[in-house]
């Protein structure tokens, strides 16, 4: 039964998560969500884990199974996406909610971090979490955030 919880994590993650996009963003505006999502989201992921695991040696996962890919786990950059997604919907257009909202996204992205670690996919050197690892996950929602606003016309409507 233990085996079996890594094995269904991402996949669960990435269904539920795809599902609540498919609930609040408007079919109209999908594909540019997509879009950002991917570049943002799918290929940060690609591009933050080859740095940080191929390069570095700072974190690593495991136990991937069937999701192996070059040592990442596959689904991870499409559960990305879809968080992106989800993100860059709900961000706040007023700079008194932005800042929050941005400080609070990091931080369940750590969360979220330490709760793939404790399902036994990814792990990490000890200096890595909380401080260092909640830096980097915060430049990341500042930079989706920025380049959404200042890119988007999504972001003007």
């Amino acid at each position: 039964m233990d085996n079996i919880i890594p094995v269904l994590f991402y996949p669960t993650f990435l269904i539920g998560t795809f599902i609540l996009t498919l609930i609040f963003i408007p079919r109209n505006q999908y594909k540019d969500y997509f879009i950002y999502g991917l570049l943002i989201g799918g290929l940060g992921d690609i591009i933050a884990v080859t740095f940080m695991q191929n390069l570095l040696g700072l974190m690593w996962f495991k136990n991937q199974g069937i999701f192996n890919v070059f040592g990442h786990i596959a689904l991870s950059p499409l559960s990305w996406t879809v968080t992106v997604i989800i993100f860059l919907y709900f961000l706040p257009r007023k700079r008194w909610f932005l800042y929050p909202y941005i400080l609070t996204w990091a931080a369940i992205s750590l969360g979220y971090g330490y709760v793939v670690h404790n399902v036994g996919l990814f792990d990490f050197v000890s200096w890595l979490y909380p401080i260092p690892a909640y830096f980097i996950f915060l430049g990341w929602w500042i930079l989706a955030a920025w380049l959404f606003l200042k890119t988007s016309p999504l972001a003007r409507e």
